[in-house]
């Protein structure tokens, strides 16, 4: 399975309007590298099934921006298996069922994120992932029980996304 971690854009500071964490909406900032990211994800791999997302607003905000700058348009479908404190067996049996897909994309928080991707690449060491919002990971993994073979190909930032567009 071809799955792309995808941690949630900038996000407004609690206060004012935005009383609940949850309720967080994205930045301006925010849009715009959700719609880098997208369009990096777009020219790297093409084509994606499914996109899951936290319900928080910020990751549904830039589940939803990244879903409408793809080809295809994949459907967004809310998990409470990627909200924040998350356990990563449980949403790795949903991506189980989700395994006939050609990619997901899935949308959430740190340290989760961080701490999944340690899970798959590296057995679950103590390696820092360094994951800041926007950034986006490949990884290919078997999801079905017992399934091992896993690999990071590539880890971008909105940042990165940004130099390289501005050298080419």
């Amino acid at each position: 399975m071809n799955l792309y971690v995808t941690r949630h854009c900038e996000a407004a500071p609690l206060g004012g309007a935005v009383q609940r964490d949850a309720d967080r909406p994205l930045t301006a900032g925010g849009e715009d590298d959700a719609r880098l990211i997208a369009g990096a994800l777009a020219a790297l791999e093409g084509s994606f099934g499914l996109i899951l997302s936290s319900p928080l607003e910020r990751a549904l905000q830039t589940s939803k921006i990244i879903a409408s700058l793809l080809p295809g348009t994949p459907p967004v479908t809310t998990s409470g298996n990627l909200a924040p404190g998350f356990r990563p067996k449980t949403l790795l049996a949903e991506l189980a069922q989700a395994s006939s897909v050609k990619g997901v994309i899935i949308v959430g928080h740190q340290p989760d994120l961080g701490e999944l991707i340690t899970l798959l690449v590296a057995d679950g060491s103590s390696a820092g992932i360094v994951f800041p919002p926007g950034a986006a990971a490949k990884i290919t993994f078997d999801p079905a029980p017992g399934g091992h073979e896993s690999g990071l190909h590539w880890l971008l930032t909105p940042e990165t996304v940004r130099r390289l567009k501005e050298k080419a």
